[in-house]
């Protein structure tokens, strides 16, 4: 650790802190997208008189050929109690009106929205299918808003992965010429043992940072209170774990190298 210098762990932890502040950021920030998407629902209405056995048909076809989160039948009987709860009970309209004059309906929640103009063509090409309802401006809002993710996600992976390596890999290359004459292998365990540690105490930077914003970061972001789980933890980790041993290989190479 001594050989290494003060300097090079400090800018190992700032690597990893951007790296991880980062990455949760665009986490938060794709899952806050699918967030989104659960609370756009699409409305098939459908006419009256139709069998149950053709709705049935209709959202096996809709599971077969499309990713759908869910689909909830709307029967008469259904729409007939949740107008009562809108309107009031008490309306006269419930006096002389019947469930019979209402149209069944599907409540379908998609699992993504790149495919939307096709899901509504595909509904629309049955027959009993009366109209197709949804809010256009939720879902316009959430495209512009994923094309602003993916490019920052597309930016982050191309530029922010070569960064990381070529950055490693420079300061740890400019401290082998500073000491040149460790072995090969106390190189690899002393990179591995460096760069861990500093990913471990960045990420409990971040952890504790994130804590004290997280109420204000909740407000834009609501999946951020999702973030920091097992899953998430597990992915992150297995990555720093793979780039240090695979910086540690190449710089430790590097300097074998100059030794010859």
């Amino acid at each position: 650790m001594k050989s290494k210098g003060i300097f090079l762990y400090l800018g190992f932890i700032i690597l990893y802190f951007v790296f991880f502040s980062l990455a949760i950021f665009i986490t938060a920030m794709n899952g806050s997208l699918n967030m989104w998407i659960e609370k756009i629902k699409i409305y098939a209405f459908i006419t009256p008189k139709t069998p149950d056995s053709q709705v049935l048909k209709i959202i096996d076809d809709l599971k077969a050929n499309f990713r759908i989160k869910e689909i909830s039948y709307i029967t008469q009987k259904d729409a007939w109690e949740k107008l009562k709860e809108i309107i009031g009970k008490e309306n006269d309209i419930f006096a002389w009106g019947s469930p019979d004059s209402l149209p069944k309906a599907l409540e379908i929640t998609p699992l993504n929205l790149d495919n939307i103009e096709y899901l509504l063509s595909f509904i629309m090409n049955y027959n009993f299918v009366e109209e197709v309802r949804y809010s256009e401006e939720m879902v316009n809002q959430w495209y512009k808003l994923n094309s602003v993710i993916n490019y920052i996600k597309k930016l982050y992976i191309y530029l922010g992965s070569l960064a990381f390596l070529i950055i490693s890999v420079e300061l740890l290359a400019h401290a082998h010429l500073a000491f040149p004459n460790f072995s090969v292998s106390s190189q690899i365990w002393e990179n591995i043992f460096v760069t861990l540690t500093s990913a471990f105490i960045s990420f409990l930077l971040v952890f504790f940072i994130s804590s004290f914003i997280k109420e204000q970061v909740m407000i834009y972001l609501p999946y951020f209170e999702f973030v920091f789980d097992i899953k998430h933890i597990f992915v992150w980790l297995l990555y720093f774990i793979l780039s240090s041993i695979i910086v540690s290989f190449t710089s430790a190479l590097m300097s074998f190298q100059r030794l010859k």
